[in-house]
């Protein structure tokens, strides 16, 4: 029913209705994952600059009392739209790139269903309200799914005839999907988690979480460099703008990644 309203909501577009007769629904998909990546990215670097208000505790617990309202509250939640689709998207461009499963249409109605059980189940954890989940328990199960993701990815693809940043970008994204969605999931299993400034200090000054945060943060901007270097090669064809652009973008997100890191350390 959902997955049918859905549908319907798209189809009332004269350009999308177009695109998905001439195209199909793969064509659509591409573009609302990538449209995701660049809002996530832009959010990665709202986040870094963020949490860098740790430096001074007080005014970061100030910061986080303004943002401590509905609309705040809303956008967190509606933020996991394009994370949990990007991810679930990632997933099936990934088994049918790397895996060869063809059957695109069971695929794509699958990253409906789980996106939208995700989100409603995050919806509902943040009105049942805090939930006291170990940090430490939550994030070995989590670490050890990103690790038997990935390495089911590496052994598939690393020996095929691509480009090594392809094969990369494509087990980074096996880490990436267990780490996002269970970072947005445990900062509303455990409110204080995400919001209470010393709760944040003592999860990142433990020894183990700053080896998975270092690694996360380092994973991330990789996946997100790289998607950016393809989407501007596919679609700037000038050659020096393209050199341009990628350089600006290399600096911009190397810049971020090096202040989240130091970051992580410092803390």
């Amino acid at each position: 029913m959902i997955e049918a309203y859905l549908i319907g909501i798209l189809e009332r577009s004269e350009r999308l209705s177009y695109y998905v007769g001439s195209r199909g629904w793969g064509f659509i998909l591409t573009w609302a994952h990538r449209i995701a990546g660049l809002i996530l990215i832009l959010y990665m670097l709202f986040h870094v600059y963020t949490l860098s208000g740790l430096y001074n505790p007080e005014a970061f617990a100030s910061k986080m009392k303004f943002f401590d309202n509905f609309i705040f509250t809303f956008l967190e939640w509606g933020l996991a739209v394009p994370v949990i689709f990007h991810a679930l998207n990632g997933t099936r461009l990934i088994l049918y790139e790397g895996f060869h499963v063809r059957q695109d249409a069971v695929m794509i109605r699958w990253v409906f269903v789980l996106s939208t059980i995700y989100i409603l189940t995050l919806g509902l954890l943040m009105l049942i309200g805090n939930q006291q989940v170990s940090a430490g328990f939550f994030w070995l199960v989590v670490a050890i799914a990103s690790a038997i993701l990935s390495t089911i990815i590496y052994r598939k693809i690393w020996h095929t005839q691509n480009v090594m940043l392809w094969k990369l970008q494509r087990v980074s994204g096996g880490l990436l999907l267990p780490l996002v969605s269970g970072h947005m999931f445990f900062m509303h299993l455990n409110y204080k988690a995400g919001h209470d400034v010393d709760t944040i200090m003592a999860r990142i000054s433990a020894p183990g979480m700053k080896i998975l945060d270092v690694a996360f943060v380092s994973v991330v901007f990789f996946h997100a460099g790289f998607g950016l270097y393809t989407v501007v090669g596919d679609y700037v064809e000038h050659r020096l703008l393209r050199s341009g652009l990628t350089i600006l973008m290399s600096f911009i997100l190397g810049v971020f990644a090096y202040a989240g890191v130091k970051l992580i350390l410092s803390v």
